[in-house]
């Protein structure tokens, strides 16, 4: 059995990695990464194959920004009858941000995460051929692990997630299933850092008008009570192989996803960070902004103590920074 290691939290330090200002990218030289798979062939026989073989030893954890960043977006609700949005216009902005703090600068240490067949300017599509918005999110988070496992956890490289909105319990469903070693999953992913910005961890708002409006199944497992909530709920949030530090960003002023769902104290999220009322950060606004200081409340002990900060970074900010650090997150 593979022995989970996890890294320890400096609870006193937080507000200097939140505050942080220029960061000088180190010497670590970029991994060599394969091209994304934008399919996953022979699952069956590549789950076989992988179960016998344990796999190499998780890199060390320490301070970079070199690391691979899958960047998954969130539910496309227009009323078009064919789903599709623009990655690139998700998360280029805040690429470029991170970029210019200090990630490394190569074109593969992104990956915009699509999954609806007409996404487009995605690294790669989770589903290009049956890209709906009837296809659930616990089949969307087990065909990501796959893709995290295939193309960098079996090479011994970790990975770090980012979601916004559903695409943050597109990745816990994805760390959850592997966890959990539930059937067609990967026996084990590299995930380092996790950050949610948004996300329903415990149902959305807008779910509610699922059968009014979107009577779809995405937006059906993202109500509260739904079959795919008590499943991604019954454990905590879920551990990579290696261990996984989860930071959850949200806003007081977000009217999709209310704070007990987007920065919640009951399912093992260590980092909490919730932006205040006078901040005016709308749910698109937590994916959106890069610059200026924000009022705002943090947590570095899963809820059990907040501290106050009236100028602290953009939500951008705080999820690279919760990337990037090692011992002052």
């Amino acid at each position: 059995m593979r022995r989970k290691r996890t890294r320890g939290l400096a609870v006193a330090t937080i507000a200097a990695g939140l505050l942080a200002g220029g960061i000088t990218a180190g010497t670590t030289d970029l991994f060599t990464v394969d091209e994304p798979a934008d399919t996953i062939a022979n699952l069956a026989a590549q789950q076989q194959k992988s179960a016998a073989d344990p796999g190499p030893t998780p890199p060390p954890r320490n301070d970079g920004g070199t690391e691979t960043v899958y960047m998954v977006k969130g539910y496309d609700d227009t009323k078009d009858e064919v789903p599709g949005v623009s990655c690139g216009y998700r998360w280029d902005k805040p690429i470029k941000a991170m970029k210019k703090w200090g990630w490394a600068k190569s074109k593969k240490n992104f990956v915009r995460v699509g999954f609806y067949t007409e996404d487009y300017k995605c690294d790669i599509n989770l589903a290009k051929k049956d890209g709906t918005r009837d296809l659930g999110i616990k089949e969307l988070g087990r065909r990501l692990a796959w893709n995290i496992h295939l193309n960098h956890s079996q090479w011994g490289r970790s990975v770090d997630v980012v979601g916004h909105s559903m695409g943050s319990v597109i990745i816990r469903a994805a760390l959850a299933g592997t966890e959990r070693g539930e059937k067609d999953w990967p026996p084990y992913v590299y995930v380092e850092d996790a950050v949610t910005l948004g996300g329903p961890h415990q149902g959305a708002i807008a779910s509610e008008l699922c059968f009014v409006g979107h009577n779809n199944q995405q937006c059906r497992d993202m109500t509260a009570t739904s079959e795919f909530m008590g499943w991604l709920n019954k454990t905590d949030a879920a551990q990579a192989e290696g261990g996984t530090d989860w930071t959850a960003i949200g806003s007081r002023t977000d009217t999709a996803v209310l704070p007990g769902s987007s920065t919640p104290s009951d399912i093992g999220i260590r980092h909490l960070v919730l932006y205040g009322l006078t901040a005016g950060i709308d749910h698109g606004g937590l994916r959106e902004l890069t610059e200026g200081t924000y009022p705002m409340e943090h947590s570095n002990d899963a809820g059990s103590n907040w501290r106050d900060n009236d100028e602290a970074v953009a939500p951008i900010r705080a999820a690279f920074n919760a990337l990037y650090f090692h011992s002052r997150w």
